[in-house]
């Protein structure tokens, strides 16, 4: 039976994702907005092409929180941008590692880009040794890959000697703990969020695939 492989669109504001965004924004309900990425363009890269699509079609930059949950396990908030076209409606131009169909998206008028990485804000929902080893580790690799210079740093960032070997045993930690996370949610069901990333429940998604979830 299949299982989540990795944080996917909430399908819906549950408690936790609730809290999680009160914590972040007060006041302001998330909205799912559509992806549509810019063809041929970098993943994960939100900042260099939304001021490509202003220039190239008006509008504005809208900057908040994309909201991800890997089911039973945690939930995410990653700072993001997405594109405000000139009629208002929102549009996500970045493309995603993983096929993501909507995101689930938390305005924050008070936050500025600065030209520097903003660390992912997670709430575990699991108190599994597993789950919480991985959030802290990631808490650590953020803080590796912008430690100094490298804050300013953007691309691919090379490290040798003793800090190689921190960086190396930080990925050991995510990909031994990762292993274990895939087997502690239970098999994908018709009412969980569905993994193409629609934002939708399995049933009214993939309802042909319903009984395979």
């Amino acid at each position: 039976m299949p299982t989540y492989q990795r944080p996917v669109t909430p399908a819906e504001f549950s408690p936790s994702i609730r809290s999680l965004c009160l914590e972040l924004v007060s006041r302001v309900n998330p909205l799912y907005v559509d992806v549509q990425p810019i063809p041929d363009s970098a993943s994960d890269e939100c900042f260099v092409l939304v001021p490509e699509q202003i220039r190239r079609n008006g509008g504005q930059a809208a900057i908040g929180w994309a909201i991800w949950e890997w089911p039973s396990l945690f939930v995410e908030a990653e700072f993001h941008c997405v594109w405000r076209a000139p009629d208002g409606s929102l549009l996500d131009v970045s493309p995603k590692k993983s096929p993501t169909q909507r995101i689930l998206f938390l305005t924050d008028h008070t936050r500025r880009y600065e030209g520097r990485q903003v660390n992912n804000v997670r709430k575990p929902l699991s108190k599994h040794p597993a789950v919480l080893t991985f959030l802290t580790a990631s808490d650590a690799e953020y803080e590796f890959m912008n430690r100094g210079e490298r804050a300013g740093q953007h691309g691919h960032i090379k490290v040798t000697g003793p800090e190689a070997e921190e960086y190396a045993a930080i990925q050991r930690t995510k990909a031994n703990c990762f292993l274990k996370m895939v087997n502690l949610k239970p098999a994908i069901g018709a009412y969980d969020p569905c993994p193409c990333g629609s934002g939708k429940k399995v049933k009214w998604c993939h309802r042909e695939h319903a009984d395979a979830f």
